[in-house]
């Protein structure tokens, strides 16, 4: 070594010495109050690793990784013969997900037997008494233990940990005697991407001495946070739409075992103590009466251990259980379900308000020490569970049943794509259906606005779910229109929006599938058992043709956006059909995207192959025609109707204060129903960002904050030279107070010119009609003096003045809805709208309220007209429903009719023109959850069709 290297070594050795000594030097001021004892005690078995031995800490003294929590268990199944592990999904980001099935190995060795017994006993029709009896005997208790499914809150998962332990090593016989009665199913990490993101902020965070200040940046976080998955999705709201893998395989898993019983462990806020069952009302009423009478019994056990170490707890308060989205959709199945909420409790500690110091390692100890409590009582109360549960299975198949003389309907549609989706979901929950081989009558049924119809057509194609099946519960909860909520609760809620403006309701009050997926169902009061089949899925097919100009893909089906999408991405010339044709005797709705020879300059074989394939990723069927000429009026390949599309090169704009669950299903939408290419934008740096490389913007929703104006001029420039501007939710709000920015107007900000608002509502009104106003005087030679105008409606009713509509509005808008699924109408000319129908559900809450008219389209408002030829005029707010006419609103939910007054004829959806490009509108998040499907599509038109259709040549870089 040379002297010079010699001499940097010993520079080195020297600044490395003083850094430690330095760091030695800097002791933190001791704290006293985070002394705990050690979560586990006892004896334990030697072969069996220690979590500290693997970890490098005690249980609770440190928050232990994903990568940490994965390998401990797949090590721990290797080395006790009381557990095995299965992996039932992997995330997003690749990281498994796997359950760990925990007993004596003697139960471990008939695991199939018993998930037979359990399978038997799910459906106990034909069970002779003898046989029940027999199979509950043999079968032990089962209990699904699940954690952290929020990544942020993580001491569900480190107690997971303890539990896991103790159960396969301690040397108790307490222990033994449980798993000789049970099998333990821990789930002991539900979203591991969350928890990637929380555990590596953590790390990011920490500092030589404990932080116990809950405002830190150690307790608080950062955005997005470690909450939701790798998409930002809540995957607590997740367990009946299923969109994500971590749910999907999770639900598969849970209802191969139908578990006695069901935890889920959380945490809350810092300052709050622990919260688990029961709940209180509203209760979703499909929830089986024998459920809530084993909430008590285990409440009252969980209780015990609670006072026993002196902990404080409460039960009930703001925990309530209507919406069936969370952990427990399980209930509705059978099993008794138990929400644990510990007080969040990061690494170091909190300091209470009363000055006590509560630990992370205590806070892991009430997870732990719950999660025994309810094993304990489940191993005392088996038997009679079962008892109760056979009871619960049977009355969902009795022929005079709550659910006996139900069926629900769905019928057919062109969007083959979507009812697919929706009947996938049905095949996760274990639901059974069928497809009518024929049309055929049924004498009484209720659409999806509420009206009861007698006499109504069921056609040929439409799927049947009858109520009558073992699953019926939660059936009848996911497709039913209407939820009941119990008249006391309605008292409670009303008397809390007017003292305070608060809520009983913790989430939506509506959810209904068909709704949310834009597709038209109705109820029947029947068992419909006749001219039904085993439902067959359309394959895509693909038609050839001889001489072939041109390939066309349906645009009733949504599979249409995304193939257009990917070939625009690879240089494919593409159009879309504004309007319904007809090209080799075969009908095409309008929206259908369509690859025209004459366009490509590639070679046709090429062309074909390229087209195919796209056609196949994206499950659409694709049609060849050798045909241009369209039947009759209608478009001919050379016309107008034709419109050439422009490749959409997105930008996603995101970070601090944007919504992250509303900019996480818009790019779970990008990256999985179109799979293109798109970039997010770090909203702090949009002012030096070249914004020529994007010809769409994409604004989520906000949670706080603003842009800053000199941004939104930024944007608006932008918008000016030929972009297309998207903005979703509460963004619409700092963008429509904005000077200039957009003509479209805030309820609230319109009163001023309402009857101008009012009359373009009339204008759009009579643009649909098929009858002429003024018929008689069109063929008159005279000048008439008797002519109709729409305001003589508006002045004999009298419409309120600006004071009268403020004092309207504010009234009002304190009876917003958490979420109600609304009825919308949707301009069926407009390219926005391909795909859509006519009459859309929309989910809406408090949301901005559009006010469009002039320059602005209102593409999608708010209410359906309804014929009835007694209905005079009428007034409602600011606007007037024609004679003859009667307006439909709620579909489903908690919607008062004060707050539906207020929404009706707003507008959901605009566009307008801003010089050479445009801006687009949403009032609410289109892609909720990533189950609303009927108004993603909507969002995915805007996208992909924006550039093309509604803005003039852009210029890129």
């Amino acid at each position: 070594m040379s002297n010079l290297r010699l001499i940097f070594v010993f520079l080195a050795l020297v600044l490395v010495t003083q850094f430690t000594n330095a760091t030695v030097l800097m002791k933190p001021t001791p704290l006293t109050g985070l002394e705990y004892p050690d979560i586990l005690s006892g004896a334990y078995q030697e072969n069996i690793t220690t979590p500290e031995t693997f970890l490098g800490f005690k249980l609770g003294e440190r928050t232990a990784s994903p990568e940490q929590i994965n390998a401990l268990v797949n090590l721990w199944a290797k080395e006790s013969d009381k557990v095995q592990i299965v992996e039932y999904a992997r995330s997003y980001e690749n990281r498994a997900l796997h359950y760990l099935m925990i007993s004596t190995p003697n139960n471990l060795s008939r695991l199939p037997d018993i998930k037979a017994n359990i399978a038997q006993l799910s459906e106990p029709a034909k069970l002779s008494a003898s046989k029940i009896k027999q199979l509950i005997e043999d079968t032990p208790a089962t209990a699904w233990m699940a954690y952290s499914i929020h990544g942020n809150e993580n001491s569900g998962a480190d107690g997971a940990l303890a539990l896991i332990y103790h159960l396969i090593a301690s040397k108790n016989n307490d222990v033994n005697e449980l798993l000789a009665n049970m099998v333990v199913l821990v789930d002991p990490m539900m979203n591991p991407d969350g928890r990637a993101r929380f555990t590596k902020r953590l790390e990011e965070s920490r500092g030589t001495a404990p932080n116990i200040d809950d405002n830190s940046l150690l307790h608080s976080g950062t955005w997005p946070f470690g909450r939701t998955n790798h998409y930002y999705f809540d995957l607590n709201r997740d367990f009946y739409f299923a969109v994500n893998p971590e749910s999907r395989g999770r639900i598969k898993a849970i209802n191969q075992w139908f578990p006695q019983l069901m935890i889920d462990g959380h945490e809350m806020g810092p300052q709050d103590t622990y919260l688990f069952g029961p709940p209180r009302e509203p209760l979703n009423v499909h929830i089986p009466a024998s459920t809530r009478k084993w909430s008590k019994v285990f409440s009252l056990d969980h209780a015990e251990k609670f006072d026993e170490n002196n902990w404080p707890y409460y039960t009930g308060e703001w925990f309530e259980n209507l919406y069936p989205g969370y952990s427990n959709y399980a209930e509705y199945k059978g099993s008794m379900h138990i929400l644990y909420e510990q007080a969040s409790t990061d690494e170091d500690g909190i300091k209470l308000a009363s000055g006590k110091i509560r630990t992370f390692k205590e806070a892991v100890d009430h997870q732990f020490t719950s999660s025994m409590a309810n094993l304990t009582t489940l191993s005392k109360h088996s038997k009679a569970m079962y008892q109760d549960f056979v009871q619960f299975r049977k009355g969902h198949v009795a022929t005079k049943g709550q659910y006996s003389n139900r069926s629900f309907v769905v019928l057919p549609t062109g969007n083959h794509y979507r009812t697919q989706r929706f009947l996938d979901l049905l095949d996760i929950q274990g639901f059974e259906y069928q497809q009518t081989t024929k049309s055929f009558t049924v004498s009484k049924a209720k659409n999806q606005l509420g009206q009861n119809l007698t006499k109504v057509t069921v056609p040929k194609g439409s799927i049947v779910i009858n109520n009558r099946q073992y699953d019926a519960p939660l059936l009848a909860t996911l497709l039913e229109f209407d939820t009941e909520i119990k008249d006391q609760v309605l008292i409670e809620e009303r008397q809390k929006t007017l003292r305070n403006g608060s809520s009983v309701m913790y989430d939506t009050t509506a959810w209904n599938i068909t709704m949310m997926y834009g597709l038209e169902a109705l109820e029947v009061n029947e068992n419909i058992t006749k001219n039904l089949t085993n439902y067959q899925a359309p394959t895509p097919q693909f038609t050839e043709r001889e001489n072939t100009i041109a390939y066309l893909v349906d645009g009733a089906t949504d599979s249409s956006v995304a193939f257009a999408a990917r070939l625009l991405e690879q240089g494919v010339k593409v159009r879309v059909l504004d309007k319904e044709g007809k090209f080799n005797q075969q009908g095409f709705a309008r929206g259908s995207v369509v690859v025209y020879h004459y366009d490509n300059t590639m070679d046709k074989s090429k062309l074909k192959t390229l087209v195919k394939q796209t056609a196949n990723e994206t499950n659409s069927s694709l049609v060849a025609i050798n045909q241009g000429l369209g039947d009759g009026d209608l478009p001919d390949i050379g016309g107008e109707s034709f419109k050439l599309l422009t490749a959409p090169k997105v930008g996603l704009i995101s970070q601090n204060g944007i919504n992250f669950y509303d900019l996480g299903s818009i790019w779970h939408l990008l990256d999985t129903e179109l799979g293109i290419r798109h970039s997010h934008l770090n909203q702090e740096f949009l002012a030096n960002t070249d914004l020529r490389a994007y010809n769409v913007l994409v604004l989520p929703s906000r949670f706080y904050g603003e842009l800053p104006k000199h941004v939104v001029k930024q944007i608006g420039q932008w918008v000016t030279n030929g972009g297309t501007l998207i903005v979703s939710g509460s963004s619409a709000n700092q963008l429509l107070a904005t000077e200039k920015f957009t003509q479209v107007k805030l309820l609230k900000d319109s009163f001023k010119e309402s009857e101008e608002y009012n009359l373009a509502l009339f204008q759009e009104w009579l643009a649909k009609q098929s009858t002429i106003s003024n018929a008689k005087q069109v063929a008159a030679n005279k000048v008439s003096n008797d002519i109709w105008y729409p305001w003589q409606d508006i002045k004999a009713l009298k419409p309120m003045d600006e004071k009268a509509l403020k004092q309207w509005n504010n009234w009002n808008q304190r009876f917003m809805p958490s979420g109600a699924i609304t009825a919308t109408r949707t301009d069926q000319k407009h390219w926005l709208t391909y795909g859509v129908p006519e009459q859309l559900p929309v989910l809406t809450s408090n949301l901005p309220l559009l006010m469009s008219k002039g320059g602005s389209d209102a593409v999608v408002r708010f209410g359906q007209y309804v014929s009835n030829s007694k209905a005079e005029a009428s007034q409602i707010g600011w606007s007037t429903i024609p004679a003859a006419n009667d307006v439909y609103l709620r579909m489903s939910g908690l919607l008062w009719p004060e707050a539906a007054q207020r929404i009706t004829n707003a507008a959901y959806l605009t566009r307008e023109a801003k010089g050479k490009g445009q801006i687009i509108l949403f009032a609410g998040e289109p892609n909720f959850r990533g189950a609303s499907k009927g108004t993603a599509r909507l969002l995915l038109n805007a996208i992909v069709y924006g550039p093309g259709l509604g803005t003039q040549p852009f210029i890129n870089l």
